[in-house]
């Protein structure tokens, strides 16, 4: 095959393919150049009466609802806030009291000793006093 052939055949080709562009953007050119008419169903009008009314409807609810329940969570998020700072409060005083009992002075030595004195003189220990006086009076008899 010699290159004038080929030459020809893509010029062909080349040709064919204008030809088939131009065809192309001059069927385009004419059927978006026509006026066309747009028929609304009757559905279409129907469906526009139960929908307009329905929106209206959804976003009064939603009006509604949103009144009422934004002030509802504000008020509920401040009795919450309430509460934490009077529970903290109580903490606080707590620990105060706490502190308090801690830092007051226990018994001085002298009336540690004098506890302690008392304690040793017993004959028993106090949950013993019933058991002791049982024997001390077999004993005694």
């Amino acid at each position: 095959m010699n290159y004038e052939g080929q030459d020809r055949e893509t010029e062909d080709v080349q040709a064919a393919l204008r030809h088939f562009r131009e065809g192309v953007h001059g069927w385009s050119e004419q059927e978006f150049g026509r006026a066309r008419v747009v028929r609304r169903s009757r559905w279409d009008a129907m469906f526009q009466l139960i929908v307009r009314p329905a929106v209206g409807w959804a976003m009064a609810a939603l009006l509604a609802a949103s009144s009422v329940g934004v002030p509802l969570a504000v008020h509920h998020e401040r009795e919450l806030a309430a509460e934490r700072k009077v529970a903290i409060e109580r903490q606080q005083q707590l620990a105060e009291d706490k502190a308090k009992q801690q830092a007051a002075p226990e018994m001085n030595d002298d009336e540690l000793m004098s506890h302690v004195d008392s304690d040793i003189a017993q004959a028993a220990p106090d949950a013993m006093e019933p058991l002791a006086s049982l024997m001390s009076d077999t004993a005694a008899k």
